[in-house]
């Protein structure tokens, strides 16, 4: 969820300072006059810092509140008159998910001993002092280990994105039978460093390989997936094809998903044993990805007859809503929809706002859309990873 922003922003922890070294009659009185802007404010204290941390570096906090972009100069800590690092965010919500990292997802903050860390977690509290045990791209060669199976691999040079004028790395899981079976249907996921690996997620692994492993094992399922990674600093703008002025990004999205349809796809069908008939072809994304999965499937169903969308960020841009609106559905193409209470306090209701046209449109049984509320649900990768099996197994009926 977006936050109202202030430049001019009030910053609480000198305001302290000052009132510090006041007679207490003054104090009181400052206090009283600030207390309404300090409302519903909260300011965050950088405690402590890996020794390696240079002077120079910028930390931010990437955010469910700012779609996770981990370079938001208005999320960047900055020094007050006595080096503290502080952030001041106004107008809060009482409870939303965060990770610190210096700039990129390659920087982002991990355990001392080098193990990725859970999204922590604000509950309405005013002053947060934070600790740092170590950077991700400080740590000493070979700690981070690979938890990918045998199975994955990387495509052996990066993806040429004609569409964006970059490349982009691609990595793939072959069922286990890929050696002596197919076609295989074809499951297309973005954030793709999160999938299958520890070493290289930035808030876990969605375990996307075991997963796929367990549904041939015991359900005889085989697909293949093919994880596209994103790129820092371009997420934002390629996961959405709508423009946020207030974030000032988006606006890219229709030329990542033209990198899907036009490029990408067509590389996979030809040089792997692929099934490219939309009813065996699925997008699947979280996030800022959910939103750019809806986009894609309702732009081109002819090529993604499945789509699963995890907790969408629907509140990235209103005109989400129109686009549903105009839409009808067309053949049997099936979505999943999935949504956590104890994520931002829009989510269940966009989700369920999207849903509602998607009926409208044509999607009015269980057999085109499936919508999902999970109370405990929240903006993690544990609760997609937790939820992708069922998802898998509603779009593939099995």
């Amino acid at each position: 969820m977006s936050i109202s922003r202030n430049h001019k922003k009030l910053n609480l922890y000198k305001i302290l300072l000052l009132i510090r070294n006041l007679p207490l009659y003054s104090s009181l009185f400052l206090l009283l006059s600030f207390a309404g802007a300090a409302r519903g404010q909260a300011v965050f204290l950088l405690d402590s810092l890996p020794a390696k941390t240079s002077a120079t570096d910028t930390v931010f906090m990437a955010t469910s509140l700012n779609g996770w972009n981990p370079h938001d100069l208005m999320y960047a800590f900055s020094p007050d008159s006595l080096g503290t690092r502080i952030l001041q965010l106004p107008s809060v919500v009482d409870t939303f998910e965060y990770k610190l990292c210096r700039g990129s997802w390659k920087t982002v903050e991990v355990s001392a001993d080098g193990r990725d860390i859970p999204n922590r977690l604000y509950t309405s509290c005013d002053t947060v002092k934070l600790s740092v045990g170590g950077w991700r791209d400080m740590l000493a060669k070979g700690l981070a280990v690979s938890t990918a199976s045998e199975n994955v691999r990387y495509l052996p040079t990066s993806m040429r994105m004609p569409q964006l004028n970059r490349n982009r790395t691609i990595r793939l899981y072959l069922p286990p039978n890929y050696a002596d079976g197919g076609p295989f249907p074809v499951i297309y996921m973005h954030d793709g460093q999160n999938l299958f690996d520890d070493a290289t997620s930035f808030a876990g692994e969605w375990h996307v390989d075991e997963i796929l492993d367990s549904l041939y094992t015991y359900r005889g399922f085989s697909a293949i997936v093919v994880a596209i990674y994103n790129d820092d600093s371009e997420r934002l703008n390629e996961y959405s094809p709508w423009r946020n002025d207030s974030l000032g990004a988006g606006g890219d999205g229709n030329k990542y998903v033209r990198f899907i349809v036009e490029t990408l796809k067509p590389f996979i069908d030809k040089h792997y044993r692929t099934d490219p008939r939309s009813q065996s072809t699925a997008i699947i994304g979280s996030s800022m990805g959910g939103l750019i999965t809806l986009y894609a499937a309702l732009e081109y169903p002819n090529v993604f007859g499945k789509a699963a969308v995890f907790s969408p960020s629907l509140w990235f841009s209103p005109k989400v809503f129109e686009y549903i609106q105009k839409y009808r559905r067309k053949g049997d193409q099936r979505f999943y929809m999935l949504a956590g209470e104890k994520e931002s306090e829009r989510m269940v209701t966009d989700v369920t706002r999207a849903a509602d046209l998607l009926r409208a449109a044509g999607f009015n049984n269980d057999s085109y859309l499936m919508i999902k509320i999970v109370p405990n649900g929240r903006h993690t990768e544990g609760f997609w990873s937790r939820e992708l099996g069922e998802a898998i197994r509603y779009l593939y009926e099995f």
